[in-house]
């Protein structure tokens, strides 16, 4: 080769392994490149999910002096008795069927300030609003519940605590009279999409702080998050409607169910429960309308769409109050204790009433069974006979009944001198002595109103006569008398009857037998029969061979000479025996010395 072909194979050579190391280069540089993204997605994966385990984040001192602890269930009248306070989800009770109306002052999208500061609780027959404080001491409940913070989120926890402690000493200071319950502020599920604002840590520390809040107002702290709770930390998915912080029917039932078996049962310090208001609504609640975002964030128009997404599980509630077509229940309670009446139709447990014209109106008359006084309605009416009219929404009431009755007894003689003492036993926690009243042969004796015991000094006006003396305990306008005590005064004759307030019983007199019945809890009416019997023991007429006859005491002592005579004939034989039985009588302390004949002779002439 020549060496012109020598350089050409050089330069060759030379081009090749350039073009291979510029290959190899940029191949390398290629790969670097491609592998760059790889941290950013790494990063992703590590950032926290909505569904994070917080299943250690919540801490409540189960020592705390606020903390309701477990207790038997408390039952429906708990609940009856009970008010409650708060948005949307306490909205959502009365939208479920599991309260009345009377038994809350909600409205969706509130929280704490506005429930202290604006007027949202309105009543029939009263153009004025009122704030839930007012309200509260308007209805005069038993105890509150109160139900706040899912609208607060936006705020710190110290800017939320300051105001809920000023709504519950608001309360405290309207109406001191009724026990405050704080709940815990409902827990969100992991899957909250249609509120990505929420946010379960800060809920978690808002109920925290509440907790110490009850210590240091006095009130009592519910922890119901534990009973919505799953072991992530989050509410159970299946208590929500999908996507949202609502409950639904199930989530609610165990909220209740968890008051009920943590009860507060303390000494009712209500000084009454009068004149209580019936409440209105004037809006059309949304059972699955979401409450509005905290106001410091504002609700994006998806939120926005998801809200009228939701708000079709109502379409049919809403179609009804376009139509203005409600329906009017009433119901007796489930423990019983009387019936309901509508004008001719009575002993009905329930009665439902389809109403297309709002201002038509019902009347239903809650009537006690025997043995029982009527409480109060659901919503807190305490008037029996009720008249609904305006209707705006559903009505759903149920009547209250309560045992109560009153036994009464005596000690004494029929003589005059002695004296008698009557005492009434009463029973049931609607019976009190305050409202205890008795009668002398259907006449009120009004000295011995409101009094268990009293006593008779028996003097020569009320001589040769009988007394039929019952009890009548009152609430409500209802009725419960007692059994009826027949005492006869004349010579020392005494007889008297005994039965419960719910059966008639008859005991054998002492010189006859008498027969009492009570009657029902509206009425007062009473029987009484004597008869006169052989073996008496205690007949203390002043002489022993003196009969009964089919008349009644007054016959007893004004006996014609006719049953002079049949008494004389009956008693010959019995004369010696009876006289000797009855050392108390003034006939045998001064016939003691005398024969038989003699005795019998006297006797008959004291009788004339």
């Amino acid at each position: 080769m020549t060496p012109m072909q020598h350089r050409a194979v050089l330069v060759c050579i030379l081009c090749v392994l350039a073009v291979l190391l510029t290959f190899g280069i940029t191949t390398t540089l290629l790969k670097k490149g491609g592998e760059e993204p790889a941290p950013s997605v790494s990063e992703s994966v590590a950032d926290p999910t909505p569904g994070e385990d917080l299943s250690g984040h919540y801490q409540i001192d189960n020592a705390s002096t606020a903390l309701l602890t477990e207790t038997a269930d408390a039952g429906t009248d708990y609940l009856n008795d009970t008010l409650f306070l708060g948005d949307s989800n306490t909205v959502r009770l009365y939208n479920n069927g599991l309260i009345s109306l009377q038994q809350f002052c909600a409205k969706e999208g509130i929280g704490t300030q506005v429930a202290l500061n604006e007027g949202i609780v309105t009543f029939k027959k009263d153009s004025n609003h009122y704030t839930i404080p007012q309200a509260v001491a308007m209805m005069k409940p038993r105890r509150v519940v109160m139900t706040f913070g899912t609208n607060d989120t936006g705020m710190e926890v110290p800017d939320f605590i300051a105001h809920y402690t000023a709504l519950i000493q608001a309360i405290q200071q309207s109406y001191p009279y009724t026990d405050i319950i704080v709940n815990t502020v409902p827990p969100v599920p992991a899957d909250h999409s249609n509120y990505p604002h929420m946010d379960q840590a800060k809920i978690d520390d808002f109920n925290m702080a509440l907790l110490d809040l009850c210590e240091q107002l006095g009130v009592r702290f519910l922890n119901s998050a534990e009973a919505l709770k799953g072991s992530d930390g989050y509410g159970i998915a299946d208590y929500y409607t999908s996507g949202d912080i609502h409950l639904k029917s199930a989530g609610l039932k165990a909220v209740l169910n968890y008051l009920r078996t943590h009860a507060l049962q303390t000494e009712d310090r209500r000084p009454d429960t009068n004149n209580i208001p019936t409440r209105t609504m004037e809006y059309v609640s949304n059972p699955s309308s979401a409450v509005a975002a905290p106001s410091s964030e504002a609700v994006s128009s998806s939120e926005s769409q998801a809200e009228s997404a939701s708000s079709s599980e109502s379409s049919s509630s809403e179609s009804t109050s376009e139509n203005k077509k409600f329906e009017a229940r009433y119901r007796v309670d489930k423990n019983g204790g009387g019936t309901l009446s509508v004008g001719n139709d009575t002993g009905n447990s329930s009665v439902t009433y389809t109403v297309t014209d709002p201002d038509k109106s019902i009347t239903v008359t809650a009537v006690p069974a025997e043995g029982h006084v009527f409480v109060k309605w659901s919503d807190g009416l305490t008037s029996k006979t009720r008249t609904d009219t305006d209707f705006k929404q559903n009505l759903d009431v149920t009547a209250v009944f309560g045992t109560a009755s009153v036994h009464i007894t005596s000690e004494g003689k029929g003589a005059v001198g002695s004296s008698y003492t009557f005492k009434a036993a009463l029973s049931g926690k609607y019976a009190k002595t305050e409202n205890l009243r008795w009668y002398a042969n259907g006449q009120e004796v009004t000295q011995a109103a409101g009094k268990s015991s009293i006593t008779v000094v028996v003097d020569s006006s009320m001589a040769n006569a009988s007394y039929k003396i019952h009890a009548v305990v009152t609430y409500n306008d209802c009725k419960v008398s007692s059994n009826t005590l027949t005492i006869t005064i004349g010579s020392g004759v005494t007889s008297e009857s005994g039965s419960t307030s719910s059966s008639s019983s008859s005991h054998a007199g002492s010189s006859g037998s008498t027969s009492s019945s009570s009657s029902s809890a509206s009425s007062g009416s009473s029987s009484h029969s004597t008869s006169s019997s052989s073996s008496a023991s205690s007949s203390t007429s002043s002489g022993s061979s003196k009969a009964e006859s089919e008349s009644e005491s007054k016959a007893e002592s004004k006996a014609e000479s006719k049953t002079e005579s049949k008494a004389e004939s009956k008693a010959e034989s019995k004369a010696e025996s009876e006289a000797e039985s009855k050392s108390e009588s003034k006939a045998e302390s001064k016939t003691e010395s005398k024969s038989e004949t003699s005795a019998s002779k006297e006797a008959e002439s004291k009788a004339e």
